[in-house]
């Protein structure tokens, strides 16, 4: 039915651009699926470092804290002893 040289020539060349197109969809969804694993990587590390962080911040204000009671009643026994 199709005799026409010319048109086969150009369904096989459609065709194989086809082929070519759905490969290279296919690599970059590939390489995209390799980024978001890389993405979540990542984001777990800087969670982690949040956490880390956020308890050495705790720890932190608890010292400075602690450090200003003891400065606060040192304080007060040097003017209670000055009273005196």
């Amino acid at each position: 039915m199709f005799n026409d040289k010319g048109l086969i020539d150009r369904l096989d060349q459609a065709n194989a651009s086809m082929l070519k197109l759905s490969d290279d969809i296919g690599k970059m969804s590939n390489r995209i699926g390799d980024m978001a694993d890389r993405i979540g990587d990542m984001s777990e590390r800087i969670i982690t470092t949040q956490e880390m962080q956020s308890n050495n911040m705790e720890k932190t204000q608890q010292s400075l804290l602690d450090m200003m009671a003891a400065n606060n009643k040192l304080v007060a026994l040097l003017v209670e002893k000055k009273s005196d």
